[in-house]
C-alpha cells in the first residue's frame, strides 16, 4: 500500500506521458505495439492507489491522510470559483482545502508553497470581509515556517506573502514593527529571485505596495521613489517575459500620482492619467479589478486639476508685448474624474470596505466642481459622500478618519457649522480606536499624532455654531485620550459595587486584565490576547452604561460634569486656529467663549522668543530678557485679559485671591500663561488677580480631587538626589536641594542619593511615601513623549520614563515636586496628548504636581526649592494650600528673589487642584 500511494501520481504521469507519445506523429497504421501495455500498467497504478486511499480515508475518518496536491488543486479551483462569483463560501473552502493540503505535505518539499498559498486565501478573505483573526494567523502561519527549507521560488512566494499580511496589518492598526518586518521579509524575497524569474514581479510589485506604506508612515520621500522603482523592475521583467501585470500598471498609476502630488511635477501626473487611461482602455468592465482603475484614474485626474489649480501662471519675457490666454474653467476635466468615480461605485458592492475610499474620492471630486463651476445640489452630494465614507461600517479607520476630516473640512468652507461639527465628533470618536492596546506604547501615540488639531477645529466649529458648551466638551474629548482612556480604567467603582455588586466584580477582573503584563513571549499571543481584553472592557462598559444612574460611568465628562469642576473657580481652554482662536470658560454657573486676536504663527512666534530667551546659554544674561518680558505682557493682552474678562473670578471666603485652571492646547501649552503681565512697568499681572494652576484635561483634573483610600504614612516624604548621573552636566546643588528637602520633612523620610537612586529603587520607594522630590536631570523624547523620563543613577541602562511612573497605582499620594528640566514639556507633535512627566505623576496618583517648563539653572533650581520649602512651612502653619505656595514663590521670584530674569521666576507651575 505505501508503494501504490507514492506511485499515484507517477502512474498518471507514466499514463499521460505514454499516451502523448503514442498520439504524436503516429504512423498511419495506429500507435506502437507498446502503447497498449504500457498505458493499461500506469493507469492501473494509479487507479490502484486511488482505491487503496479512498477505503482507508472510509475507514479511518482521518483528514490528516487527506492528499496534498489534490487538496491544493481543489482550492485552487475554490479561489477561482470566488473572483467568478464573488462569493465568500467558495473562499473558506479554498481556505480549508489548502489548510487540508498544508497539514498532508508536513515533511514535503510542497509545504512551503502549500502554506504560501494559504497565507494568500487568508488575506484575501481579511480585504474582503476585514476580519483581523485573519490577518493574524497568516502572520502566524508565515513566521512559523519563513525559515523552512525547500525550493527558492516556493520560500520567495512565501515571503512575499507573509510581507504583504504584515504590511496589511500595519496599515490598519499602525504597528511599526510590523511594517519593519514587512520591509525585511519583502526584500528578502525580491532578492531570492533572478529579474527574469516567473515570480519576480509578482515579488517585486508587493515589496513596491512596503515601501508606498513606509512612505505613508514616514513621509520620507526615498520610500515613495522606492516604490516606484520596485514597481517599474516588476514591470520590466513581466514585459520581457511578454505579459503584462495589469494590477501594477494600476498601481504605477497611483505612485506617480502620489508623486506628482507631493513634488508639484506635472510629469508625474500626466504619466499617472496616460497610464491609467491606456490600462482602462484595455481591462473588460466585469474584471475585478476594474473598479480600482476607475478610482485610481480619478484620483490622478482630480489630482492633475488640482495642481493646474495652483500652478501660477507664466511670466512673459521682460520688455515684449505679450497676451495672456488663461484657461479658468477645468470643467471637462473634473467632469471625466466624476464619471470614472461614479462608474467605480457603481460596480462595488455597497458593504465592500473599498466603497468607503471611493466614496471619499467621489466627495473630493464633486467639491472640486462645485468650486469650479457652482450648481445647486454639488456641494450637498458632496457632504454627503464624504459623510456615508467616514460612516462606513466595514471600512478600515485609516480610511474613515481621513472621510471624516473632509467632510468637516468641507462644511467648514462652505461656512455649515453644525455639519462640520458632527463630522468632527464623528473623528473624535474614532480616534481612540487607532490607539489599540494591542500596539506598543510609542505606536499608541504615533497614531495619535499623526492627527492633529481635531479638537480645536471642532470645538471651533462649535463656537461658530454658537454652542460654547458643546465646544467645551469636544476640547475635553478630542485631547488627552491616552491619559483619558487610562483615567476611564481607574475609575472609582464603589457606587458600582454596591448597586451592581457582579457587574462590579467583572469590572475590577477586566480592569485587572487590560493593566497586568501578558506574559507570553510570543507577540502575537500577546497582541490577540489585549485585543480580547480590550474588547471585554468595552462590551462591559456598555453594560454598565445601560444601568440607571451609570450612563456616564468611566465616559468623558459632558458639559454639566465640566461646570460641577468650575465651582472653585473657572476653568479656562485656550485655542488657536488659523480659523479663529477664543477662550472658553467654565464655571459653575455656565460656559462661555471670547474670541482671541491672535493666530497660530502669533503663538509660534511668541514661545521661540521665549525659547531664544530662556535657553541654558541666556536665562541668566538680564540683558537679553527684554523680549520675555514683552512675551508676558503680549500673553496679559491677547490671552488673559480677554479671558478673566467673561470669568467669575471671586475669592473664596478668607483667601486673598481666587483660584484659576488654564487648559491650554497646541502651541499654546509652552506659553507660561501664569506669569502673563506687564511687569517691568507695574502693569496688570495674573499673579497679582488670581492664583494659577494648570491641567491637561478637566477630567484629570476631577480625578485629583476625588482621590481616595491612601496607605502611604502620612508626611512621610521620599527625596531623590542624582548630582552626577553618567554621561551628563554635574549639578553640584542637588546635594544641597536634598538636605534641604530632607531637614523640610515633618515626618519620615527616604534620601536616595546617586548610586543608591535607580529605577527599580524608585519604583519600589514611591508607594511607600506621601511627597516626592526629585533633584536630577531629565529628558523629554519628541517623537515618543512616553520614553521621556528622569536621568537616575542607571539611566543608560534602565531610565525612569513617563511608562513607568504612569503604570503606578498610587493614589493617595499628595505631592511630587520634580525640580529637574523641562518636566511639563512634550514634543511639538504630541502637544495636546500632555504626555510628560508632571502628567505621569499626577495620573499615577499624586494629587499635586510642581514641574518646570523649561531649563533652569542649578543654583537657580536650588534658590527656588529653597523659597518654596520656607514658604511650605509657613503654609502648613496657616493651613496654605499647595497652588497657593507655588504661586507665592513666583511672586517673590519676581519682586525680590530674581525680579530681572524671568526664566527664572516664571518657570515653576502647580498641576492639580
Amino acid at each position: 500500500m505505501p508503494f501504490l500511494e507514492r506511485y499515484r501520481l507517477g502512474g498518471f504521469g507514466i499514463g499521460m506521458l505514454t499516451w502523448v507519445l503514442a498520439r504524436f506523429d503516429a504512423p498511419a497504421g495506429g500507435p506502437p505495439w507498446w502503447y497498449e501495455a504500457a498505458g493499461s500498467c500506469a493507469m492501473l497504478l494509479a487507479g490502484a492507489s486511488g482505491v487503496v486511499r479512498s477505503f482507508r480515508r472510509l475507514r479511518t475518518k482521518d483528514e490528516i491522510e487527506d492528499d496534498g496536491p489534490l487538496r491544493a488543486a481543489e482550492g485552487d479551483a475554490a479561489l477561482r470559483h470566488y473572483f467568478k462569483a464573488d462569493r465568500t463560501s467558495s473562499l473558506d473552502s479554498a481556505i480549508d482545502n489548502y489548510r487540508a493540503a498544508v497539514r498532508a505535505s508536513v515533511g514535503t518539499p510542497a509545504l512551503i508553497r502549500h502554506h504560501a498559498h494559504l497565507l494568500r486565501s487568508l488575506r484575501i478573505r481579511y480585504e474582503r470581509l476585514r476580519d483581523r483573526a485573519d490577518l493574524d494567523e497568516a502572520v502566524h502561519l508565515g513566521r512559523r515556517v519563513r525559515t523552512a527549507t525547500g525550493p527558492t521560488p516556493h520560500r520567495a512566494l512565501l515571503l512575499t506573502e507573509l510581507s504583504t499580511a504584515l504590511r496589511l496589518r500595519h496599515d490598519d492598526t499602525g504597528a511599526s514593527d510590523d511594517l519593519a518586518e514587512a520591509r525585511e521579509c519583502g526584500a528578502a524575497a525580491v532578492a531570492l529571485l533572478h529579474p527574469r524569474h516567473l515570480l519576480f514581479p509578482l515579488c517585486s510589485s508587493r515589496l513596491s505596495s512596503v515601501m508606498l506604506s513606509s512612505y505613508e508612515y514616514t513621509r520620507d520621500p526615498h520610500h515613495l521613489d522606492e516604490a516606484l522603482g520596485c514597481l517599474r523592475r516588476g514591470l520590466v521583467s513581466a514585459g520581457e517575459r511578454g505579459y503584462t501585470r495589469t494590477a501594477d500598471e494600476i498601481r504605477l498609476c497611483f505612485l506617480l500620482t502620489e508623486r506628482g502630488r507631493r513634488t508639484g511635477r506635472g510629469g508625474d501626473l500626466a504619466e499617472a492619467v496616460a497610464v491609467g487611461s491606456r490600462t482602462l482602455d484595455r481591462i473588460a468592465p466585469g474584471d475585478a479589478l476594474y473598479p480600482s482603475c476607475l478610482h485610481h484614474v480619478s484620483v490622478a485626474v482630480r489630482a492633475g486639476h488640482e495642481a493646474a489649480e495652483q500652478r501660477p501662471a507664466p511670466r512673459p519675457p521682460a520688455g515684449r508685448p505679450h497676451r495672456t490666454y488663461r484657461i479658468t474653467s477645468h470643467r471637462p476635466r473634473l467632469e471625466w474624474a466624476e464619471h470614472l468615480a461614479r462608474e467605480g461605485l457603481l460596480v462595488l458592492a455597497d458593504e465592500d470596505p473599498e466603497q468607503a475610499r471611493h466614496r471619499l474620492n467621489h466627495a473630493l471630486v464633486l467639491y472640486a466642481q462645485h468650486r469650479a463651476h457652482p450648481v445647486p445640489g454639488l456641494l450637498d452630494q458632496a457632504l454627503a459622500a464624504a459623510r456615508s465614507a467616514a460612516r462606513h461600517p466595514t471600512a478600515d479607520l485609516p480610511t474613515r478618519i481621513r472621510a471624516g476630516l473632509v467632510w468637516g473640512d468641507i462644511a467648514t468652507a462652505e461656512s455649515r457649522p453644525p455639519e462640520a461639527v458632527e463630522a468632527y465628533e464623528t473623528v473624535i470618536g474614532l480616534l481612540p480606536r487607532l490607539a489599540s492596546h494591542e500596539l506598543a506604547r510609542a505606536d499608541q501615540e504615533e497614531q495619535i499624532a499623526r492627527r492633529p488639531g481635531v479638537a480645536a477645529a471642532a470645538a471651533t466649529s462649535a463656537l461658530m455654531a454658537g454652542e460654547p458648551a458643546r465646544a467645551a466638551a469636544l476640547l475635553e474629548h478630542g485631547r488627552g485620550m491616552l491619559l483619558s482612556r487610562t483615567l476611564a480604567l481607574r475609575t472609582d467603582a464603589t457606587a458600582m459595587r454596591v448597586a451592581h455588586p457582579a457587574l462590579a466584580a467583572e469590572l475590577e477582573e477586566a480592569r485587572r486584565e487590560l493593566t497586568a503584563p501578558v506574559c507570553d513571549s510570543d507577540p502575537e499571543v500577546r497582541r490577540t490576547t489585549r485585543r480580547a481584553q480590550e474588547a471585554r472592557w468595552e462590551q462591559l462598559l456598555t453594560r454598565i452604561n445601560d444601568q440607571p444612574g451609570f450612563e456616564d460611568f468611566a465616559r468623558p465628562p459632558t458639559a454639566e460634569q465640566l461646570r460641577a469642576q468650575g465651582a472653585d473657580g473657572p476653568l479656562i481652554y485656550l485655542t488657536a486656529t488659523a480659523r479663529g482662536s477664543s477662550a472658553v470658560v467654565v464655571t459653575a454657573r455656565d460656559i462661555r467663549a471670547v474670541p482671541l486676536n491672535i493666530t497660530p504663527d502669533d503663538v509660534e512666534r511668541q514661545v521661540g522668543v521665549l525659547r531664544s530667551c530662556f535657553a541654558p546659554g541666556t536665562i541668566h544674561r538680564v540683558d537679553a530678557q527684554g523680549p520675555a518680558f514683552d512675551v508676558l505682557g503680549w500673553m496679559w493682552d491677547e490671552l488673559v485679559a480677554p479671558a478673566l474678562s467673561v470669568a467669575d473670578l471671586a475669592a473664596a471666603p478668607g483667601r486673598d485671591l481666587p483660584r484659576v485652571w488654564w487648559v491650554p492646547t497646541g502651541m499654546l501649552t509652552a506659553l507660561p500663561l501664569h506669569a502673563a503681565g506687564h511687569h517691568r512697568d507695574g502693569g496688570p499681572a495674573l499673579l497679582d488677580r488670581a492664583v494659577s494652576s494648570y491641567t491637561p484635561t478637566v477630567r484629570a483634573l476631577a480625578a485629583a480631587r476625588t482621590r481616595s483610600g491612601a496607605t502611604v504614612p502620612d508626611g512621610s516624604r521620599l527625596v531623590v538626589s542624582v548630582p552626577s548621573a553618567p554621561g551628563t552636566i554635574t549639578l553640584p546643588s542637588a546635594v544641597e536641594e536634598a538636605d534641604l528637602a530632607r531637614a523640610a520633612a515633618p515626618a519620615a523620610v527616604t534620601v536616595l542619593t546617586d548610586a543608591a537612586a535607580t529605577r527599580d529603587r524608585v519604583l519600589a520607594e514611591l508607594p511607600q511615601h506621601m511627597w516626592a522630590h526629585f533633584a536630577c536631570h531629565a529628558v523629554t523624547d519628541p517623537s515618543a513623549p512616553s520614553r521621556s523620563g528622569l536621568l537616575l543613577h542607571d539611566h543608560l541602562d534602565t531610565p525612569l520614563t513617563v511608562a513607568d511612573v504612569s503604570a503606578l497605582d498610587l493614589r493617595g499620594s499628595r505631592l511630587a515636586y520634580l525640580s529637574a528640566c523641562e518636566t511639563a514639556v512634550v514634543g511639538p507633535r504630541h502637544l495636546d496628548e500632555a504626555i510628560h512627566l508632571a502628567s505621569a505623576f499626577q495620573l499615577a496618583g499624586f494629587a499635586h504636581v510642581i514641574a518646570t517648563l523649561w531649563q533652569v539653572p542649578d543654583l537657580g533650581a536650588f534658590h527656588l526649592a529653597k523659597a518654596m520649602y520656607a514658604t511650605f512651612g509657613e503654609a502648613a502653619r496657616s493651613g496654605g494650600e499647595v497652588a497657593r505656595v507655588v504661586h507665592e514663590v513666583n511672586r517673590r521670584g519676581r519682586d525680590t528673589l530674581s525680579p530681572k530674569l524671568p526664566g527664572v521666576w516664571a518657570a515653576l507651575m502647580h498641576v492639580g487642584p
